[in-house]
């Protein structure tokens, strides 16, 4: 009595399944009555109760029948996802239309519009990630053996869909925006650039999921540069290799290891980062290692507010005055991620911001320099535990004891010295410690001036002219006005078009000297002004633009020039001669004084310097005309040490 009450409560629903099933008319039979069978034995009496776990079961009930063979088990085996599709398009036919007009494969169009359907998508403009993946993963599990195919075909009905609706809402942003959610590259709303991203083959290097959990601040600072990279970043190839792989492979980094805040990146997290990579990437390591460079510079420089927190500032941000700076030797970012002590690093913090900002009469170069020594100082802290407000007399002698050990030269042991003084100096005006911990002037060394030979012979100037003809044309030059005119390499790389003039009689150049912070205006030979005006003239630079230019239009790099010249030089056959562009100063002075006789304050002139001592160390040819002059002096008979005791004129040691 109870099962036949249960029967009769059950057949409207049957009747439902029915004629849910009677819209596939085309299967009957024996290949229905196993699709009603299944469908009785689990209690399902509606297709909307089927999902992924139902088609699970399915697949495993039509594989234990037994009597069926490979063909017949593969096709019963797509019957009930046949009944399914008859059954869900008649619930969007606009849907099923457009597809169709999409995807001319049957097979595949079905596959699609089936999963399409099942997620309730009624626009393929709603197509996401995971519906995507859904897909995916559904054709893996049948054992789709054109998976590249099908899964290729969603992402084409997907693009479409973004493409038309690119056309038709023109005025409608086609950016990225941050909802915490995934972001799949492939879809991006911008059609042109989302078409970039169709041949990459391993598609899920372009998911950044930002649905994991972790730092907030990571995934906004990693989809703020990703932003930026698709906006910027036109070269496809090198956005994908130089950009968007490692600042994924740098996001899922931090993600696994808990990081905070990528602006606070140390020394140690970097370097665990490039090991996490070991083996895995081959060369492309260090390619990739540049996304922290990258990704901090954008974020240092482009934050609404200075981020004085940064363990990496880059003074890109910054206005400096004239002076400052050096364009041939640009200083572009100061670090502190090497500093291990939180307080010790804060308090680096303060006292740069201090020299960057306060001090605005230091140039960067000196701060530069005051900062390598002060790190210096506080890697052996760090190595001995201590903290700078607790450094004391005992332990500041330990460290400058260990400073003289180095056997470095006395000016730049005294450097140090006196940059680690000058922290300390800052720390007591700020009252976060109540004195110095000694006096260091009484720990400085005396400097003696030793005078180097830097001269270039004759034989080197020889063939460094001969080899000249091989180099690209702005080297010769560059190096035509170093020799000629004995300027800094500095002073070479800023030259800039206005700078050379002709009064009708002689030809002259006027440049700034950075490092003396003055201009100087000096005479130079008519044929090198002639040829300096022919490159000027030919590539049209403007009087206010800088004759040498790096890739970005800004001054030509000191370092990069002197590099250039040792390789290309070498590759003309010049080996046995090391070039150093500074000696070539030397050799004007040193060839002003012994060549033409020309006095060393006239020299001091030409050259730039401020005092006439300065000026004798860049004449090499002085501690020779001493020598000289002694062996003259004492060769004369009333001059010699003996006839001057004679006469009694060295009485009383006078």
């Amino acid at each position: 009595m109870a099962a036949y009450a249960l029967q009769v409560l059950r057949k409207p629903n049957i009747e439902v399944l029915h004629e849910q099933l009677d819209l596939c008319n085309f299967i009957t039979g024996k290949p229905r009555r196993v699709v009603e069978n299944f469908l009785y034995s689990e209690g399902i009496y509606s297709l909307d109760e089927v999902d992924a776990e139902v088609k699970d079961t399915y697949q495993q009930y039509i594989n234990a029948m037994l009597g069926l063979s490979d063909r017949q088990r593969k096709y019963y085996a797509s019957i009930l996802e046949q009944f399914l599709l008859s059954y869900q398009i008649t619930k969007n036919v606009e849907l099923v239309d457009y597809v169709s007009t999409v995807i001319t494969d049957r097979a595949i169009k079905n596959k699609v519009l089936l999963c399409l359907l099942e997620h309730g998508i009624t626009d393929c403009r709603e197509i996401d990630y995971d519906v995507r993946s859904d897909y995916e993963a559904s054709l893996i599990k049948s054992g789709c053996t054109k998976l590249l195919e099908y899964v290729k075909a969603i992402d084409v009905l997907k693009l479409e869909a973004i493409h038309k609706d690119n056309i038709s809402n023109p005025l409608k942003p086609k950016t990225l925006t941050y909802s915490g959610q995934k972001v799949f590259l492939l879809y991006h709303p911008d059609y042109e650039l989302a078409m970039t991203f169709y041949y990459i083959r391993d598609k899920e290097e372009l998911l950044f999921d930002f649905s994991l959990e972790g730092s907030a601040i990571v995934k906004r600072q990693v989809f703020k540069m990703l932003s930026y990279v698709l906006e910027e970043k036109k070269d496809w190839h090198d956005r994908r290799e130089r950009f968007i792989i490692p600042l994924k492979k740098l996001y899922m980094f931090c993600i696994e290891n808990g990081i905070d805040d990528i602006e606070l990146l140390t020394a140690e997290q970097i370097e665990a980062f490039r090991l996490s990579m070991d083996g895995k990437v081959g060369t492309k390591t260090d390619t990739y290692m540049q996304i922290i460079y990258n990704i901090t510079k954008y974020l240092f420089v482009s934050a609404k507010h200075t981020n004085w927190e940064a363990n990496m500032w880059y003074l890109e941000r910054f206005t400096f005055n004239d002076g400052r700076t050096n364009p041939a030797r640009e200083i572009e970012r100061i670090t502190f991620n090497q500093i291990s002590d939180d307080g010790n690093r804060a308090l680096l913090k303060d006292y740069m911001k201090y020299q960057i900002g306060v001090a605005q009469r230091t140039s960067l170069q000196t701060i530069r320099c005051q900062y390598y020594d002060i790190v210096l100082f506080l890697k052996y802290c760090d190595t001995e535990g201590w903290l700078l407000a607790e450094v004391d007399a005992e332990r500041m002698e330990k460290y400058i004891s260990s400073v003289d050990s180095e056997d470095i030269h006395a000016e730049a042991y005294n450097r140090r010295i006196i940059s680690v003084a000058r922290l300390f100096n800052y720390m007591k005006s700020k009252k976060l410690i109540s004195k110095e911990p000694l006096q260091f002037e009484y720990y400085l060394k005396t400097v003696h001036v030793k005078h180097n030979n830097r001269t270039v012979s004759v034989d080197n100037q020889r063939q460094v002219l001969k080899k000249l003809k091989h180099l690209p044309l702005h080297l010769r030059l560059m190096f035509l006005n170093l020799w000629c005119e004995g300027i800094r390499e500095c002073e070479v790389c800023v030259i800039k078009a206005g700078m050379y003039s002709w009064d009708g009689q002689d030809a002259w150049l006027k440049l700034y000297q950075n490092k003396m912070k003055k201009e100087k205006c000096i005479p130079i030979p008519v044929e090198l002004y002639k040829l300096m005006k022919k490159y000027i003239d030919t590539n049209g630079i403007k009087a206010d633009e800088y004759v040498f230019k790096n890739r970005k239009g800004g001054a030509y790099d000191a370092g990069t020039f002197t590099k250039q010249m040792k390789r290309e030089l070498t590759k003309a056959g010049l080996t046995d001669y090391d070039f150093k562009a500074h000696d070539f100063r030397h050799t004007v002075g040193t060839s002003l004084n012994k060549d033409h006789n020309v006095s060393i304050e006239v020299i001091r002139e030409f050259l730039g310097h401020n005092s006439s001592d300065m000026t004798k160390q860049y004449i090499d040819f002085v501690p020779e005309m001493l020598d000289t002059a002694n062996e003259e002096y004492f060769s004369k008979e009333e001059n010699k040490l003996a006839t001057y005791i004679k006469k009694g004129r060295g009485k009383h040691g006078r």
